[in-house]
């Protein structure tokens, strides 16, 4: 959900689209093919508005349309659930199952590895210095900058 609010967030969405709904379609989908997917969706959305000022200002010329008829609002030019149709027919995994695995069976070791120390450090309010949630003071007296 995250991936889609930062790559939707200057982009005119409509209100109808629920981005939970897209999250989970795209399990499993690394963060740049969510980006892409919101590109490809907001690139048709532009072309769209494009073609269509093109065609009013052709029969503008025409006659056909005054000068100020027919221009499109900005709560015209939105990305719709059809540009999202759209962008995710055309969306691919880049990232394999085994892949998945592969990457969770590594987070798991490097947590192991990391030790508690690594895991439960935290800023001592006191001192200013780091601490581990058992209160032992981290740095043990040598300091770099005494």
């Amino acid at each position: 959900i995250a991936i889609f609010k930062a790559a939707l967030r200057k982009a005119p969405l409509d209100p109808s689209i629920d981005i939970e709904v897209l999250a989970r379609s795209t399990h499993g989908f690394s963060g740049a093919d969510i980006t892409e997917i919101c590109t490809s969706a907001s690139k048709l959305a532009i072309r769209e508005a494009i073609l269509a000022e093109e065609d009013r200002m052709k029969k503008v010329a025409a006659g056909e349309l005054e000068e100020d008829e027919g221009k499109l609002s900005p709560d015209d030019m939105i990305i719709t659930k059809r540009h999202f149709n759209f962008a995710m027919s055309k969306a691919r995994r880049s990232v394999s199952e085994q892949d998945l695995t592969l990457f969770e069976e590594f987070a798991e070791k490097q947590k192991a590895v990391r030790g508690e120390a690594a895991t439960n450090f935290k800023f001592d309010d006191a001192k200013g210095g780091a601490s581990t949630e058992d209160g032992n003071d981290d740095n043990g007296g040598d300091d770099l900058y005494e």
